[in-house]
């Protein structure tokens, strides 16, 4: 199976990512009101503050899925039998790996679709590389999926 150091790891590169964006947030969220208030607003920091928002959430998608966090039912899977409640786990997660390939598949389509096009107001920074959240959560999240696989096995199990 997957060893715990490898989990470890992947773990702390998730906080440790959504802690650095989260700093970059408020500072950004900081010094656009800071300038504002002053009466020299700066035109970009509203569409890099959204930006940064989306990838915050999008990652911590990635880091709620290694987690167990998103909506479940574990009440009415408690429900069925054993047996029964193997299947229905394994469907889920077919369910969810297909999804998250379809999702990779296509976000790399519209980075391909939006290549040589850039930002509004930061016209050096390409749409490309702000839309590129969408693939490259979606393989992080298939990859929380299989690292907790076997966690959300055994609580699917569990009486």
């Amino acid at each position: 199976m997957v060893s715990a150091s490898s989990v470890k790891s992947y773990d702390r590169y998730l906080q440790y990512f959504i802690f650095l964006q989260m700093i970059f947030l408020s500072l950004t969220v900081v010094v656009g009101v800071c300038f504002r208030w002053s009466g020299h607003s700066l035109v970009w920091y509203d569409e890099v503050a959204g930006i940064q928002l989306a990838w915050i959430t999008y990652f911590g998608s990635a880091y709620a899925s290694l987690k167990g966090l998103h909506i479940g039912m574990p009440t009415l899977i408690k429900v069925f039998p054993k047996d029964i409640r193997k299947i229905l786990f394994v469907i889920s997660k077919i369910i969810i790996f297909l999804f998250f390939l379809i999702l990779t598949y296509y976000g790399t389509k519209v980075i391909i679709v939006l290549r040589g096009d850039t930002l509004v107001t930061l016209d050096w920074i390409p749409q490309s590389f702000v839309q590129a959240v969408i693939p490259a959560s979606s393989v992080l999240i298939i990859i929380s999926e299989f690292f907790s696989y076997e966690e959300a096995y055994k609580q699917t199990m569990k009486d």
